[in-house]
């Protein structure tokens, strides 16, 4: 029986667009704006060091891409690709997330840039064969105001190429509980939202998120320091997307990752890359990770992408779809059939 990675149907729930361009686009948006760079020095400037030292640091690595995705030609080529990249990893579904309000420096409004994210998504499903939807960010540290144009474009788009929103950015500088009226606004227009917590900050930020209504959270690592909280989190099924390689990176967990223990005290952990090119790596190379790294098994992963297609942020027959074709193939498994 040939079990391999590569052939697993996989799902991702957590991923960046800005922080997974492809450094040969960055380069030709570059030179498009006059500014002339090897890739050499693209590739060092979209990617952390193997000595980042927190989040923060790791965050500085977002700087060109908000640079370069200022038109709209450029963040519909961005999307594209990205799909594009993952279908060739077979993954089936994923949800991008990205903050529209970053790109709009040049004038282009938040509708538009969703616009165009949109398009791109919607051109690599068509020739690719995978689906997914995207998840608007709002921003730590913006003014209200701001995120409140991500919110807007999150309802004036939903079910229309977005599923969702999001709050990301430096979480241990701008707390969680600060984003309260955000999060409210976004029930009451019925938008479905994860939160990143409990990476940079501890068990109380996603507490936060919880108490607001979050759906799903964003690495949320740091529960393993309250035993309550991880009670809490596998009674009301609330999924944690798990990182490990950006996590390790930006110091989010120290020692040992928690994945495992997690995992075997029955949360629903799903499995997600973060940022491609800023970790440089791919949801191949976290499986990998995960294999190499701790005891869990081909079969561990098989149940994660299961976990990760019954909580997308789509109706119950996208769920049902995405699903089938995960046990399909593990059927197909277990009978020595896969080739």
């Amino acid at each position: 029986m040939n079990k391999t990675i590569q052939d697993m149907p996989k799902v991702i729930l957590h991923l960046h667009l800005d922080g997974s361009l492809r450094p040969e686009s960055v380069q030709r948006w570059l030179q498009k704006q006059g500014i002339e760079k090897s890739i050499e020095d693209v590739t060092k400037m979209l990617r952390v060091d193997k000595d980042c030292r927190d989040l923060n640091e790791y965050l500085q690595r977002f700087d060109l891409p908000a640079q370069v995705l200022q038109e709209a030609d450029n963040i519909e080529e961005a999307t594209c690709e990205l799909f594009e990249d993952l279908s060739k990893q077979n993954v089936i579904y994923a949800e991008v997330r990205f903050a529209p309000t970053k790109h709009m420096e040049k004038g282009l409004s938040c509708s538009e840039v969703v616009e165009a994210a949109v398009r791109g998504m919607e051109r690599a499903k068509a020739r690719f064969g995978i689906d997914g939807s995207l998840i608007l960010c709002c921003m730590r540290g913006e003014q209200f105001e701001t995120n409140l144009q991500a919110v807007s474009s999150a309802k004036k788009f939903l079910n229309k190429g977005v599923s969702a929103i999001d709050l990301a950015g430096a979480e241990a500088l701008f707390p969680t509980e600060d984003y309260r009226n955000i999060f409210e606004i976004a029930s009451k227009e019925g938008i479905p939202f994860t939160i990143h917590a409990g990476e940079a900050d501890g068990p109380e930020s996603i507490k936060a998120a919880l108490e607001f209504g979050a759906k799903r959270i964003g690495h949320g690592v740091r529960s393993i320091e309250d035993k309550t909280l991880m009670d809490i989190l596998r009674i009301r099924e609330i999924p944690l997307e798990v990182c490990p390689i950006s996590n390790l990176q930006t110091q989010a967990v120290e020692g040992k990752h928690p994945l495992e223990e997690l995992y075997r005290k029955g949360l629903f952990i799903t499995i997600s890359t973060d940022n491609n090119t800023v970790s440089n790596t791919s949801i191949l190379d976290e499986y990998d990770w995960i294999l190499r790294n701790t005891d869990l098994t081909y079969n561990d992963l098989i149940q994660m992408n299961r976990n990760a297609a019954r909580f997308i942020f789509a109706p119950p027959i996208k769920k049902a779809e995405i699903t089938a074709k995960i046990d399909g193939f593990k059927n197909r498994e277990d009978k020595g059939l896969n080739k």
